[in-house]
């Protein structure tokens, strides 16, 4: 019995020990060690909590000084997320801190991280409220690099279609250009090439020789024509020396021109005017009626006829010119004969 009895105490007392273990495991490993710390809350305002929960840990410089107490929806004008923290007492946080939703790892817990700026700003007071800034979502962030790599995939896709494409061209080019038939265009082309090298490499050889059997008689033709040059410009000098001496008479000259100009457009202006007789031949019409009349006249009356009553044309001719001579008849020789110098013919006796 007392045997049996100092077993049971062995294993209750065991028991006992690995309830206690178990309790501080859980204690120690489920972030329950502060949970007889006392705390004072502080409210953060976040525009999108990015998948914070309870209970999740407050950050201060990398040190936890605290938990997430409550979190809730308010839509006052706008949808924000109000999360009240728990900090231990112990610690203070300064106003100018900012507050950040972070994560640990990349599918880790997520926490709020209180990032400190100075130590100089005023601590937060216990029931302050405080804005937080946005947090950056790693799920959302992950997907962007999905899609971005999608795109990329897609554009490598149409690079590699590209890239196909521009070795199908060159091999056609290649097939084309390295041809025989190409090859041998290829071949007459630098022959010609050649050839045509060759012809001007002696056309410039004739060339040069055709200038240096020329050279002499260019150097005469540019004598000759430094000469002429010359003989030009003492021509001009003696023109100029001409002109310089008789300036006067050339400006005395150019005044005559410009009287004789002046008295001829005088003239001009009268004569479209209708002065002196010629001006009336040319302007009045009466006029030119009564000489065209005249010279019709003459020609078909004569110089001497005088406008009037109408006469017999052969007396007016009569009294221009006198009476027309009678003609004179041949005369008769013999029985036939023509007597001359009479104005009648007789027969012979």
């Amino acid at each position: 019995m007392a045997q049996q009895r100092s077993i049971e105490l062995r294993v209750g007392i065991f028991v006992l020990l690995c309830l206690v273990v178990i309790g501080g495991l859980i204690i120690k490993f489920g972030k329950l060690e502060r949970f007889s710390a006392k705390t004072y809350d502080i409210t953060v305002v976040f525009p999108n909590v990015g998948g914070i929960v309870r209970d999740a840990n407050v950050m201060y410089a990398g040190i936890p000084v605290g938990k997430v107490r409550e979190i809730r929806l308010t839509e006052n004008g706008s949808l924000k997320v109000k999360v009240t923290l728990a900090i231990y007492e112990g610690y203070q946080i300064r106003k100018d801190a900012k507050f950040v939703i972070n994560q640990s790892g990349l599918l880790g817990d997520r926490y709020i991280d209180v990032i400190p700026q100075g130590a100089t700003a005023p601590p937060i007071k216990p029931g302050e409220t405080v804005e937080g800034s946005s947090s950056v979502d790693l799920t959302e962030a992950i997907r962007g690099v999905v899609d971005v790599l999608h795109q990329a995939a897609g554009t490598i896709a149409r690079i590699d279609d590209v890239v196909r494409r521009t070795d199908e061209a060159v091999k056609r080019i290649d097939d084309f250009v390295l041809s025989t038939q190409s090859l041998t265009h290829i071949s007459s082309t630098f022959a010609n090439i050649d050839e045509t090298t060759s012809n001007a490499v002696a056309f410039t050889v004739s060339l040069r020789a055709v200038v240096d059997d020329s050279r002499s008689t260019l150097s005469n033709t540019m004598t000759q024509l430094s000469l002429a040059a010359d003989n030009i410009g003492m021509a001009s000098k003696r023109v100029e020396d001409l002109v310089a001496g008789n300036q006067d008479k050339i400006n005395d000259a150019v005044r005559n021109a410009k009287e004789s100009t002046q008295r001829l457009n005088d003239i001009l202006e009268k004569l479209q005017h209708g002065e002196g007789t010629a001006g009336k031949l040319i302007v009045d019409p009466t006029l030119h009626d009564e000489l065209v009349k005249l010279v019709r006249n003459w020609r078909e009356y004569g110089i001497l006829y005088k406008e009037g009553p109408s006469r017999d044309r052969k007396k007016i001719e009569r009294e221009n010119f006198g009476p027309a001579p009678t003609p004179a008849r041949p005369a008769k020789t013999g029985a036939d004969g023509l007597i001359f110098g009479t104005d009648e013919t007789k027969p012979a006796n």
